[in-house]
């Protein structure tokens, strides 16, 4: 590839990465409730996911294709699911989630979530599968191209989803108050539920 396709690549990737959608609200309303962290761990989870996105397209279009049919539909209503209850869970929370979410499981938890919201996301898979082959020849990329492509996808994606998290915890220094930190819950919680509701109903 040569560096006009990369740039061509990042550039293509950015304007995806900057349309809000289940991602952005996803990781804004977690640092919104739990700090950077969680933002920051869920972002990988998303980057994960792109590098995946990556590998399935260049072995074979036909392969994320398929994540288009009776597959991707289960995964995409169990990853709602999720995030509704999450939602629902941080809606109701009185408090005590700061210090639940600093424990291993929920490290975990927080790239799992992550990665599922991305590769359940019907935006990704058609960059993937109709826009990606415009700027790769998925028939003739080398290993190191891989990684170029690895690192595009980096450099694109990576930086807007931390924006959003860092804003989210930056809000979060202002509930200095049990009642405004009721009221962030509230809305976090409201965002990932309706987050959660997009996912469901997107084709």
């Amino acid at each position: 590839m040569s560096i006009e396709s990369y740039l061509a690549l990042f550039l293509a990737m950015v304007t995806i990465g900057v349309i809000p959608g289940p991602a952005v609200f996803a990781v804004t309303s977690a640092s919104l409730v739990s700090g950077a962290k969680r933002g920051i761990l869920m972002s990988i989870g998303l980057t994960l996911s792109d590098y995946v996105f990556i590998i399935l397209a260049i072995s074979g279009l036909s392969v994320v294709a398929e994540l288009m049919g009776e597959a991707f539909v289960i995964l995409k209503y169990l990853c709602a699911l999720y995030l509704l209850w999450m939602g629902v869970m941080l809606f109701r929370s009185q408090g005590g989630l700061e210090e639940e979410n600093l424990n291993r499981t929920n490290h975990k938890s927080a790239i799992l979530t992550g990665f599922l919201i991305s590769f359940s996301n019907p935006k990704a898979i058609i960059f993937y599968v109709a826009l990606f082959p415009a700027f790769v020849d998925v028939n003739a990329v080398s290993f190191s191209e891989v990684l170029g492509i690895m690192l595009c996808a980096t450099l694109a994606f990576t930086p807007i989803n931390l924006a959003y998290t860092f804003l989210g915890a930056r809000a979060k220094k202002f509930a200095t108050t049990s009642e405004r930190l009721s009221w962030l819950r509230k809305i976090a919680g409201s965002v990932m539920a309706g987050t959660g509701v997009t996912i469901a109903l997107r084709s």
